[in-house]
């Protein structure tokens, strides 16, 4: 329920940028606190966001979320 109550609020908010509430409008919401940004991401990056993220890398992210070391992670993953 409250998923469906989200994607409401937030299909809304993209309609609103649709119909002419500027980028620079959605920054200021922003950075003053009154937006958490994913309106203003999805308006910056468009349909990037809904891509898939490649197995490679998930792989590589899962491996480093179980080491306790970042360093060694990022070395072993280049």
């Amino acid at each position: 329920m409250a998923q469906k109550t989200a994607l409401a609020a937030l299909s809304a908010l993209v309609a609103e940028i649709s119909a002419g509430a500027s980028t620079a409008t959605e920054i200021e919401r922003f950075l003053d606190g009154d937006s958490d940004g994913g309106v203003l991401f999805h308006a910056l990056y468009g349909s990037v966001a809904d891509e898939p993220i490649p197995e490679r890398l998930l792989a590589v992210l899962r491996d480093c979320s179980e080491a306790s070391e970042i360093l060694p992670c990022a070395a072993a993953a280049s």
